[in-house]
């Protein structure tokens, strides 16, 4: 064996031989790739290693690299630093494997993540983001609260506009991890992360937050409105939510900040408040005028009523946008939420036809199949739209509609069409709530904010507008970002954690092991049942030296006696449906039948990622949508933007059943789903991230199972066999023909022949290729 040290040839004692540190459970935590490995060598006091170490203080001062070989093997390469000296020896320790992207991982905080990313927080940019490859997605939540049961003017339940405020950004996994290996120069090498189950986890990002009790106890208000008022829209079809004028204005948007105010039909309102009377009134105007100067923006709750016209099959034509002065445009659109009965034809029953690009004066004729007879007639109407009525008859079906083409004849309609309900008018109205926060403005006491210049518009001229009581507007100390905000990675990747927690959950998840190869810069991940290749074994049976101690040891010495593996702190929905059940939703519990255990149970928990619960029936134009429930109603302590982290499967735009629609500004009647846990549908097969199986979807325990197997039935067995230099120098180089660490070994024991695992190294001398192994043997041996 030959030793050198910055290139200098050292001598080395007889027989000399060292302790590897390979330990297999050591590949499970990306801190121990922080370490590396280290061998610790004795070397004698000789004129040649005096003139390389010196003195301890001299030679430790500065980087030195050693190489350990055998035979042109090589056994160990790292940097070296001096334990201590004596008069006739010196003691080294030779450190190798620190892998540089575990320091930086370790080191790194989250936002410092290196990902190109740019976007605005618009709803048009936010449905782009659903269809391409960036690594952000935007996607559709449900904040817990309390249940409002609210009476509706319209036909139909309240319409609740999503705001961007109702998504929040998720994180593709994939792109995170392999940024953090790039950044320090690796490349990562792993089937499983090529796989479409790992590619599509995404993780909740984080706005930066600051504590804003100390401004907000000065200078924060919550301002309401008291009164219901109607206006009609003007030539340019807008009403104004301003006190002066007549006509088109329905007085300022919110009337008072006064705690215990009570609105016109006598309710008191107990959420107005005033901190140091910054709200008020200043010439009819509602004015907040800080005492300080500082950054803030607004949250806007709004709710009105608008007259109503069918504009198409997608959209009513109405009051569908508002302008918050400052705060922007804010367009959505009135989704046209009835539903076309031509499929589904009732006998007397009458319906109301709509011809969305007819005239006035156009002629047109409703035919359908009638019992027997095809393509019977069935009415004739002039312009867009007429309530007809289908006869007693058993057989409707097929509906078809003609349009005159001269006094004689008729041609098959080639517009778009439908048949609704017969009580739904052409026009209507349509009471509509929308929560927006606008982008943060300076404000001063010399420099106020008047809420005059707001407006609503996108209605025809004479369209009615209703302004409610319950809205709202307070001022937002957030930095968070808000309508039409620029974004970038580090605005929606605000974890205060380091990076190294994220690979700590990850692997969690997955039981993950990485192990570096330092000469080639490739980290290999993957499963811990597949990390080892039981395809591959190398034939090791002659090997064994039984002058040698065999010694066998349980596997279950080393665990508790039970084992629970699970997620941290749920929300108030999780929270509640564990109540429910008795156990933590996502949780797994497994039982190792063995007396050698240590009593207790052991929680495994993951050190980043929280539950989620989907839940239907939320969207009334469209119900099946899934929308993830996040944070607690009963927790007052959030600042209504961030939330725990949670881990997610995000499975692109999710097509809608027939007559449902999603407020896109792509127009597609899908939305993009996402979950912790899916029963799998029509269009989506099944999924769970919970430990457990849910609903005939197997859980994330499978990644445990072989693991667990070994805790139940298996042991460690530790003996000495004989390897060659250049057979352990190449068991540390992953994927070549030759036999690695990875590899299933059959090896000789006492007992017979095994077929095991290597688990640690603990000593190897090359010269008599003598080295101390203990391996596992598999549980199906």
């Amino acid at each position: 064996m030959k030793l050198t040290i910055d290139s200098s040839l050292c001598d080395l004692a007889p027989e000399s031989h060292f302790a590897p540190s390979y330990d297999a459970d050591a590949l499970s935590s990306p801190e121990s790739a922080r370490k590396g490995n280290a061998i610790k060598l004795t070397l004698p006091r000789t004129t040649d290693n005096d003139q390389v170490f010196g003195s301890e203080a001299v030679f430790n001062a500065r980087k030195h690299t050693a190489e350990l070989t055998h035979d042109g093997a090589r056994l160990h390469v790292g940097t070296v630093r001096l334990l201590s000296s004596s008069n006739r020896e010196y003691r080294i320790e030779i450190r190798s494997g620190a892998a540089q992207w575990a320091k930086n991982a370790a080191l790194g905080a989250f936002k410092a993540i290196p990902i190109d990313y740019t976007s605005h927080l618009t709803p048009t940019d936010i449905s782009a983001g659903w269809r391409d490859a960036s690594p952000v997605k935007f996607l559709p939540i449900l904040r817990d609260s309390y249940e409002q049961l609210n009476s509706s003017t319209d036909l139909q339940p309240v319409l609740r506009m999503l705001s961007p405020d109702d998504y929040h950004p998720f994180l593709q996994v994939d792109a995170l991890m392999r940024a953090i290996f790039t950044a320090a120069g690796y490349t990562v090498q792993s089937r499983f992360m090529e796989s479409v189950p790992f590619r599509s986890l995404y993780m909740s990002g984080a706005y930066a937050t600051r504590d804003t009790a100390a401004v907000e106890k000065r200078m924060g208000f919550c301002a309401v409105r008291l009164t219901t008022a109607t206006a009609v829209a003007d030539a340019v079809g807008r009403v104004y939510a301003t006190p002066h004028g007549a006509g088109n204005i329905v007085g300022n948007l919110v009337e008072t900040a006064t705690p215990q105010s009570v609105d016109e039909a006598g309710v008191v309102h107990t959420e107005p408040y005033n901190n140091g009377n910054c709200f008020g009134v200043e010439k009819l105007k509602i004015v907040y005028r800080p005492t300080t100067s500082l950054s803030v923006g607004f949250e806007y709750h709004l709710r009105y009523t608008t007259d109503h016209r069918i504009l198409t099959r997608e959209r009513l034509k109405g009051f569908d946008s508002v302008n918050l002065g400052k705060g922007g445009n804010i367009p959505f659109r009135l989704p046209n939420r009835y539903i076309d009965r031509r499929s589904n034809l009732a006998a007397q029953r009458s319906y109301r036809v709509v011809v969305f690009d007819g005239t006035a004066t156009a002629q047109f004729r409703l035919r359908y199949n009638l019992d027997e007879q095809i393509g019977a007639h069935w009415s004739d109407f002039t312009g867009r739209s007429a309530v007809v009525t289908t006869p007693a008859a058993q057989k409707i079906a097929q509906p078809s509609l003609f349009v005159q083409s001269s006094p004689n004849s008729w041609s098959a309609y080639e517009g778009d069409w439908a048949l609704y309900d017969g009580y739904v008018g052409l026009t209507g109205q349509t009471t509509v709530e929308i929560c927006v926060r606008t982008p943060t403005e300076m404000v001063s006491a010399s420099s106020p904010k008047y809420f005059n210049t707001i407006f609503f518009m996108g209605a025809d001229e004479g369209m009615h507008f209703t302004l409610h009581t319950q809205c709202s507007v307070r001022p937002l100390f957030s930095p968070a970002p808000a309508y039409g905000a620029r974004v970038t990675m580090v605005d929606v990747a605000q974890h205060d954690v380091k990076q190294s927690v994220l690979l700590e959950a990850v692997q969690h998840l997955f039981n993950l092991r990485f192990y570096t190869d330092e000469q080639t810069k490739t980290v290999y991940i993957e499963p811990e049942s597949d990390f080892w290749d039981e395809s591959r074994q190398a034939d090791w049976s002659g090997r064994t030296d039984f002058m040698q101690p065999i010694v066998w040891e349980d596997v279950a010495l080393g665990v508790h006696e039970s084992r629970t593996y699970g997620y941290g702190g749920g929300d108030g929905a999780t929270m509640r449906l564990g109540r429910e059940e008795g156990q933590s939703f996502g949780s797994w519990h497994v039982t190792t039948n063995s007396r050698a255990t240590i009593e207790g149970d052991q929680k495994c928990i993951n050190p980043l990622f929280s539950p989620t619960l989907s839940e239907a029936n939320i969207q009334v134009e469209a119900p099946s949508a899934l929308l993830m429930q996040v944070g607690d109603r009963d927790d007052a302590a959030g600042d209504g933007v961030n939330f725990a982290p949670r881990i997610v499967r995000y499975c692109g735009v999710h097509r809608l059943p027939a007559g449902e629609r999603w407020n896109d500004p792509a127009g597609q009647a899908a939305y993009p789903l996402a979950a912790f846990h899916f029963a799998g549908d029509a269009e989506q097969a099944g999924f769970t991230l919970c430990f457990a199986d849910r609903d005939g979807q197997q859980g994330l325990h499978r990644f445990y199972d072989r693991q667990e197997s070994l805790y139940a039935a298996r042991e460690h067995v530790t003996l000495t066999l004989r390897l060659a230099p250049h057979e352990y120098e190449t068991l540390f180089t992953i994927d070549t023909a030759a036999p690695d660490i990875r590899t299933t070994f059959r090896i000789t024991t006492n007992r017979g022949v095994v077929c095991a695992t290597l688990r640690r190294m603990r000593d190897y001398n090359p010269a008599t290729g003598l080295a101390r192994c203990t391996f596992t043997l598999l549980s199906h041996d």
